[in-house]
C-alpha cells in the first residue's frame, strides 16, 4: 500500500472513530426521544463525564462532547425516564449498533452505485470499516464491564440485550430496584432484588444487583448470603465486577488468600482498574506482604492520584514497615481527599499508637468506629489500645 494511501486511510479511521460514536449514540438517543417524554442525555468521548465537555442542547436532547482524538472513550446515552417498558428498552438499546450497521450499508451502496475518485472511495471504505467494527463490537455480548463516570458499571449493548431477555419475566421489579439504586435507596433495592431471585430465569442479574446493594449498605453478612448461591450457580458467567465484589466479601470474612485469588481474576478481566488494584494492595498489606502491596498501590496512584483509598492503604503499609512519617503523610493525603473515610482515621489512630500516644489513638479509633462500625479490625484495635490505658 503506497504511503499516501495508508496515511489517508489511517486519518480517515481516526476521524470516523469519533463520527461512528456520534452515529451510534444518536442511534440510541433518537428512538429514546421518540418513545419517551423526558430528557435524553448523550455523552460522546466519555462514559458520563460532563466536565470539560462542549455542551449542546436541542429540546429534550442534551449532548456533552469531550474531544480527545487519541484517548477516545466511546459514549453513553442516558434516558431520564424511569418507567420504560421492556419493548422500548429493547428498541433503544438495539438501535445504537443498528444505526452503525445502517451507515455502513449506505456507504457500501454509495461505493457500488457511485462514481467517485479513489480518495473518496478510500474515505468511504474507512467509514464502512469503522461502522462495521462498531456494530460487531457492540452487538456481540461481552461480559467485560464498562466503568461509568459515577462509579457504576455497565456492559456493551449485546450483553444488555441478553440481560433484557433474561429479565423479561421480572422487568418491572428490575426497573423498580434499579430506580432505588440510582437514588441510593440500597435497603429498598436489596429487598426487591431478593424477592426477584425467586422468579424463574431472572436470578443471575438479581443476585448480582442484590450483592451490590448489600455491599453498598456494608451488610457483608447478607452480601455473603447471596454470594454463595450466586457463585455456585453462575460462576461460569462472572465478569470482573463479580470477582471484585467476591473479593471484597472475602476480605471482610478474613479469607485473604481467597480474596487475592478473586481479585487477580478480576484484574485479568479489568486490567488497570484502580478499585481492583487497590483491593489487591490492601489485602497484601493485611497479609504483611508490603512489597507486593506497594506495587499495586503505586500503580493505582499513577493511574489516579486522587484515589483516596490507595493513599490510605499505602500509608498503612508504611506504618507497618516502621516508616511512620511517610505513612502519616499518605494517610493525611487520604483524609484530605476523602474526609468521610473511616479507615483513614483508623490508620491515623494506628500512627499515634506506634508513637505511644495512646489516648489520641483511642480517640481516633472511636471516631472510625462511630463513622463505620464495620471498619475491618476496628474492635481489635480498640481493645488493644485500651489495654495500654
Amino acid at each position: 500500500m503506497p504511503p499516501t494511501v495508508a496515511l489517508i486511510f489511517m486519518l480517515s479511521l481516526l476521524t470516523f472513530r469519533l463520527l461512528t460514536t456520534v452515529i451510534h449514540e444518536l442511534g440510541h438517543a433518537i428512538p429514546a426521544l421518540l418513545l419517551t417524554k423526558d430528557k435524553v442525555i448523550v455523552y460522546m468521548g466519555s462514559h458520563g463525564n460532563p466536565e470539560k465537555s462542549v455542551q449542546l442542547k436541542i429540546g429534550r436532547l442534551e449532548c456533552f462532547f469531550k474531544f480527545n482524538l487519541f484517548y477516545w472513550k466511546g459514549g453513553l446515552c442516558v434516558m431520564e425516564s424511569k418507567d420504560v417498558s421492556l419493548f422500548k428498552s429493547f428498541i433503544v438499546t438495539i438501535s445504537g449498533p443498528l444505526f452503525s450497521l445502517l451507515t455502513a450499508g449506505i456507504g457500501i451502496l454509495l461505493i457500488y452505485f457511485g462514481n467517485f475518485s479513489d480518495v473518496i472511495t478510500l474515505i468511504l471504505f474507512a467509514l464502512i470499516f469503522s461502522c462495521t467494527l462498531d456494530f460487531i463490537h457492540n452487538i456481540v455480548p461481552n461480559s467485560n464491564t464498562i466503568k461509568l463516570h459515577n462509579g457504576t458499571f455497565t456492559h456493551n449493548d449485546g450483553m444488555q440485550l441478553l440481560t433484557l431477555w433474561k429479565l423479561r419475566k421480572a422487568y418491572k421489579k428490575y426497573l423498580t430496584g434499579v430506580h432505588h439504586l440510582e437514588n441510593k435507596e440500597f435497603k429498598e433495592a436489596a429487598g426487591i432484588f431478593e424477592e426477584a431471585i425467586l422468579l424463574e430465569n431472572s436470578q443471575e442479574a438479581f443476585y448480582r444487583l442484590g450483592i451490590y446493594a448489600y455491599l453498598s449498605l456494608k451488610n457483608y453478612d447478607k452480601a455473603k448470603e447471596l454470594q454463595e448461591p450466586f457463585s455456585e450457580k453462575y460462576e461460569h458467567t462472572f465478569d470482573g465486577s463479580d470477582y471484585h465484589n467476591l473479593g471484597i466479601i472475602q476480605i471482610h470474612f478474613f479469607e485473604y488468600d481467597k480474596a487475592i485469588e478473586s481479585s487477580e481474576k478480576a484484574l485479568k478481566l479489568l486490567p488497570n482498574n484502580p478499585s481492583v488494584l487497590n483491593n489487591l494492595g490492601y489485602v497484601h498489606g493485611l497479609l504483611e506482604n508490603h512489597t507486593e502491596a506497594f506495587l499495586y498501590l503505586n500503580k493505582v496512584l499513577k493511574i489516579d492520584e486522587k484515589y483516596a483509598f490507595a493513599w490510605n492503604n499505602r500509608g498503612f503499609s508504611k506504618l507497618k514497615l516502621g516508616q511512620l512519617d511517610e505513612g502519616l503523610q499518605d494517610i493525611q493525603k487520604s483524609i484530605e481527599l476523602d474526609p468521610e473515610n473511616a479507615y483513614a482515621y483508623r490508620n491515623l489512630g494506628l500512627y499515634y499508637f506506634y508513637q505511644k500516644d495512646y489516648q489520641k489513638a483511642l480517640n481516633l479509633y472511636k471516631k472510625a468506629f462511630e463513622m463505620d462500625a464495620t471498619t475491618l479490625k476496628i474492635q481489635v484495635y480498640l481493645d488493644e489500645v485500651k489495654a495500654y490505658l
